[in-house]
């Protein structure tokens, strides 16, 4: 079992990611062109001792408290899912014991991610290569520091190889 936790989870989203999902997902152009203008739209300032600074625009990421936000982030999310579910379909895919029958390999908590399978490495190098795939398109990333990985009855060598394929 790994714990996953999302660096700067809502501040790291690509806006081209968010505008790929909502193309995949067969969203209308018009639709997509007002949600992205709702997230490019956003400008900041620096205001320091009472005064104002200059005004920038944001580059990434979506307002965290925003209804508009919630629901793009969920979608992010189901990318992560579906790669998730695609390394789960394959042949040599090896789940947890517990969550065989139901095909379960993770779950998802907004900027956390409980991530299940087998101790197997070739079971864990999927998992880790959709995660890779995943962290590339849409730039969030695991936060090394928050997240662990737990093992138990695997022997040492096993452990050993594990942690070096999902660098723990």
């Amino acid at each position: 079992m790994m714990k996953i936790d999302l660096k700067k989870a809502y501040d790291s989203v690509q806006w081209e990611a968010v505008r790929e999902i909502l193309t995949s997902l067969k969203f209308l152009n018009i639709f997509i062109k007002w949600i992205m203008a709702c997230i490019t739209s956003a400008s900041f300032t620096i205001h320091i001792n009472g005064d104002d600074f200059r005004s920038f625009k944001g580059g990434t990421g979506l307002r965290q408290g925003g209804p508009l936000s919630t629901l793009l982030f969920v979608l992010v999310m189901e990318y992560l899912t579906r790669l998730f579910n695609q390394a789960g379909s394959t042949i040599w895919f090896k789940f947890h014991p517990h969550c065989k029958d139901n095909r379960m390999t993770h779950l998802i908590f907004t900027d956390d991610l409980i991530v299940y399978s087998a101790a197997e490495a070739n079971t864990i190098a999927s998992l880790k290569k959709a995660f890779d795939r995943f962290s590339e398109s849409t730039g969030l990333v695991a936060n090394n520091e928050k997240s662990k990985i737990v093992m138990g009855g695997c022997h040492d060598q096993l452990k050993k190889q594990i942690l070096e394929l999902t660098g723990y």
